[in-house]
């Protein structure tokens, strides 16, 4: 959760000025230089504490000041411009998926739709004709409402953000597609709305890969943020596991069972085609690098002593890592690819390790006493690390510096979670967790205010589903 300091055209904004009234002082020389000196440097601390304001910065809420208040935010129902009021039923649609995804986010709080005093229908939508007293008797702080007009199979979407504190509309944006992406432009309004508050752009135009498994049977799926448009990757009576997309979102790749022993594939989502990687051993875990040019694996030669490895995502240049004893597995590259993050028993039971991406500097960076830590994953902007970690008879969502300090439970469940992983805003985790003997993924934000269940909309066709792994780009 986060404070939000209200900021609204400038007339909301908090400005710092400080001002220094210097009496005539009647001294010698040497106190009057003295004096000026002891200003001089006062005026220089100041300076450094109190940095000039941006009065051009959008940064509404300060993602990174945690706070107990949360921001009051109101999603009436769409306005229907289109003629003799066809398409009705999209009024709600957007603004149940606009509302949906912003209620994810730790520090925004969504005031409940039935307790709204106007029609949405009947509503003024320009700033200066709202009707203010109707949503400050809600402790509104902003309103986002808009409007839609379908013609010819395609959809026009206006939507706006309004402080009720300023009086005056703050950000708006006209977005057009096609009929049936009317969810996808409510996602990419919510994404816009969430960077032009935070700074950050949102997640909610991306798409997540996971394991969906039935009758012992493991497949690799993809669906959008809200868990639509479920569609297969794979589709065989075998065993695939551990999915990642590249940072474009055009290729996945997975852990497949289906020619024996496990190994690496790689499909291309654009093409619909598939390539087996050539290994020397079997696969236990692979993740792209940053910059879509290489893979990390695990690798377990022989059957014996598994490794860290990287490889071209071409098949070439592999390279081994690490020379230990044990296991090494789970390795995940930093956001400048200069790192990596793992898992290794070497010491013992299985702690999270920090090296250079060549393999050289490695370092224990696990420290919480806790004799069994393992799947850590990098945030995409490189400040914090997500791992699982044994505490309290199971295992329970973690984060922590690179450095390993500053680490924080965000979890505390007697199933035990499993596989988190980042989305690209690197503020929601997701991981998935056990509830009523089936196997569910669930979001939650680093603050840890809330967790909601990702459902995938086709289901019970799969009686569990998990490993989730996100994409960084926006995809339809």
């Amino acid at each position: 959760m986060l404070q939000s300091t209200k900021i609204n055209n400038g007339s909301d904004r908090i400005k710092i000025k400080n001002t220094i009234g210097l009496n005539y002082f009647k001294s010698s020389k040497p106190l009057f230089l003295f004096f000026y000196l002891f200003i001089f440097l006062i005026i220089m601390f100041c300076g450094i504490l109190f940095k000039p304001y941006n009065a051009n910065a959008k940064v509404y809420i300060n993602i990174y000041q945690a706070s107990t208040k949360k921001i009051r935010i109101a999603v009436p129902d769409f306005k229907n411009l289109t003629k003799y009021e066809q398409h009705s039923s999209i009024a709600s649609k957007l603004a149940h998926v606009v509302r949906h995804d912003l209620s994810v986010i730790g520090y925004f709080h969504i005031i409940n739709p039935l307790s709204y005093l106007e029609n949405p229908q009947d509503a003024h939508l320009r700033a200066s004709k709202i009707k203010y007293s109707d949503w400050t008797v809600l402790n509104t702080e902003y309103l986002i409402n808009g409007s839609y007009k379908v013609k010819g199979g395609n959809i026009t979407l206006k939507a706006n953000l309004t402080s009720i504190y300023s009086q005056k509309l703050l950000f708006s944006e006209v977005l057009e597609g096609g009929l049936s992406k009317d969810r996808y432009l409510a996602n990419k309004f919510a994404d816009a709305i969430l960077k032009f508050l935070t700074g950050k752009k949102g997640p909610f135009t991306t798409k997540v890969f996971f394991v969906g498994e039935k009758n012992n049977v493991k497949n690799v799926f993809e669906m959008d943020f809200g868990g639509h448009r479920v569609k297969r990757v794979t589709d065989n009576n075998s065993i695939n596991i551990f999915p990642y997309p590249s940072p474009n979102g055009k290729k996945v790749a997975y852990i497949s069972f289906k020619d024996g022993d496990p190994a690496v594939f790689i499909k291309n989502l654009v093409t619909d085609k598939t390539i087996k990687l050539d290994l020397p051993g079997p696969a236990d875990f692979v993740s792209w690098s940053p910059n879509g040019q290489k893979l990390a694996l695990a690798l377990t030669p022989g059957h014996y002593n598994t490794q860290i490895y990287t490889i071209n995502a071409d098949g070439t240049d592999l390279r081994r890592l690490t020379d230990t004893f044990g296991i090494n597995t789970s390795p995940s590259f930093s956001p400048n690819d200069n790192r990596i993050v793992f898992v290794s028993n070497r010491g013992g039971g299985p702690q999270i390790y920090v090296m250079n991406s060549n393999g050289s500097d490695v370092h224990m960076i696990s420290f919480n006493g806790s004799y069994y830590n393992t799947s850590p994953a990098w945030s995409p902007d490189g400040k914090k690390i997500v791992f699982t970690s044994f505490i309290n008879g199971a295992l329970q969502v973690c984060i922590m510096n690179p450095d390993g300090s500053n680490e924080r439970q965000l979890t505390d469940t007697p199933y035990g979670c499993h596989h988190p992983s980042w989305t690209r805003d690197s503020r929601i985790i997701s991981f998935d967790t056990e509830f009523g003997g089936r196997e569910e993924i669930y979001l939650m934000d680093t603050t840890a205010s809330g967790i909601m269940l990702l459902m995938p909309h086709i289901f019970p066709e799969m009686q569990n589903y998990y490993n989730p792994a996100w994409t960084l780009k926006s995809i339809y």
